[in-house]
């Protein structure tokens, strides 16, 4: 049986994570172009992502930024499916083997996660 996915995990957040992507046009990014959007989940190799902005049918490749705990993430990704959600669409992104993105993604998710542990255990210790 083959996956669609061919990777190890994804990260799903609590909260989503505010975080900023820009279209690109002719090769280069055009900063005019830039909102906001939620962060849902994310991967090495991707992310699902919500805005209200419409990409339209064949959407362009983005420069995407976020910080996943302490360090910015920039990276660019083509979007592979979108869905109407709520007030706006959820897209799902691919990063295209981006190495440096993808090791930057994992040790970003370690610390966040050993943070949230950490937090965890005093919360306990303290109730």
């Amino acid at each position: 049986m083959i996956f669609k996915r061919q990777e190890g995990f994804r990260f799903k957040f609590d909260e989503p994570i505010k975080m900023t992507f820009a279209i690109y046009e002719n090769g280069k990014v055009n900063q005019a172009q830039t909102a906001m959007a939620d962060l849902l989940d994310i991967s090495p190799r991707g992310m699902k992502m919500f805005t209200e902005v419409d990409l339209g049918v064949n959407p362009p490749p983005l420069d995407l930024r976020f910080v996943l705990d302490t360090i910015e993430v920039r990276a660019y990704g083509e979007i592979i499916w979108s869905r109407p959600f709520g007030n706006g669409k959820q897209y799902g992104v691919n990063f295209n083997n981006q190495g440096s993105v993808e090791d930057l993604i994992v040790d970003e998710l370690k610390s966040r996660r050993r943070k949230e542990a950490d937090e965890a255990k005093l919360n306990n210790v303290n109730s």
